[in-house]
């Protein structure tokens, strides 16, 4: 952050927002003339309670503000910076502190609206990671509009870890806003009979995590081991005793030649079989995920996102 700009979390309602406002609005006006008639109508924030001011000592040079577009995303509104001040990173700290704010109150992922003239404006939100998504909302149908997108979730801890697997429909893997237990160590509690719930898991810290994953359960004794390390970290966190989980002799992902007819019947919505060819030629984990996603419950989306991870969706 620039040390000559201080930055505050305000309101709309604010007389530095609303000064900063005003200027915003005329510039839009003599840019846009007669177009602007057209947008005028979808940028007011007459109530915003997250909005930021950037300060050059006691003088406001640049606000933005955001509201929330649907449960998971905000919308980012009224990015502006006096002209004296462009070209200092204004906005970009602007944009920062609000998507830092977004997150803080539960958001996964931003939306915003600018114009197709407005390059400056563009290059700024794609080099922040916001890609161009078919115009939403209000805007749609609108030539002069361009809509972007951004995840705003942090690659997880185990987006680069070396020695296991994981999976790129993972990152996606999100349940009341805490990133769910990986296939890697589902795989590993289920051979070391224990239960873990996203409450428990959500309160372990990114080494015990990380160790969760990379830790062996395959022999009798690594599942022993393991076994009692998590039940060590959940009684550490919640003072309750582990759930015990029956071991299953022949788990289904285990049957090399047999596809379980739940799995080959979710594989028919998707528009696909799977072969026995193909289903051998899966890993343990890719099998083991594919039976766990294709039950009833939340995880079902994410089932058609490892189908084609794996290279099912559309074979034959």
């Amino acid at each position: 952050m620039n040390e000559a700009f201080a930055i505050k979390r305000t309101t709309t309602a604010h007389a530095d927002f609303q000064l900063l406002v005003t200027n915003l609005d005329n510039e839009l006006w003599n840019e846009l003339k007669e177009d602007q008639a057209t947008y005028d109508q979808y940028n007011k924030v007459p109530d915003i309670k997250t909005a930021v001011v950037l300060y050059d000592a006691d003088t406001p040079v640049a606000i933005g503000c955001f509201k929330a577009h649907d449960d998971t995303a905000v919308e980012i509104k009224r990015m502006f910076v006096g002209k004296a001040y462009r070209g200092k990173g204004c906005s970009k700290q602007i944009l920062v502190e609000l998507e830092k704010w977004a997150t803080e109150e539960g958001y996964s992922h931003a939306v915003l609206e600018t114009s197709i003239h407005f390059n400056t404006a563009r290059t700024l939100y794609t080099n922040a990671g916001y890609k161009i998504i078919p115009n939403y909302g209000q805007y749609a149908g609108l030539k002069e509009s361009v809509c972007m997108r951004k995840d705003l979730r942090k690659a997880s801890e185990f987006k680069s870890l070396s020695g296991i697997e994981y999976f790129d429909f993972e990152e996606d893997f999100v349940e009341e806003n805490v990133r769910c237990i990986p296939m890697i160590v589902r795989f590993k509690m289920d051979a070391a009979g224990i239960k873990l719930k996203l409450a428990e898991w959500s309160k372990f810290k990114v080494d015990e995590r990380i160790a969760l994953a990379v830790n062996p359960a395959t022999t009798n004794e690594e599942a022993a081991q393991y076994n009692q390390y998590l039940s060590g970290l959940i009684k550490k966190y919640t003072a309750a005793e582990a759930t015990v989980l029956a071991l299953e002799a022949q788990p289904a992902w285990s049957l090399l030649n047999t596809i379980p007819p739940m799995l080959q019947e979710k594989a028919n919505e998707c528009g696909c079989t799977i072969s026995i060819t193909q289903w051998q030629q899966l890993t343990n984990l890719q099998r083991f995920t594919l039976v766990k996603l294709c039950r009833p419950g939340h995880e079902n989306k994410n089932f058609p996102k490892a189908m084609k991870e794996f290279g099912l969706i559309n074979q034959q």
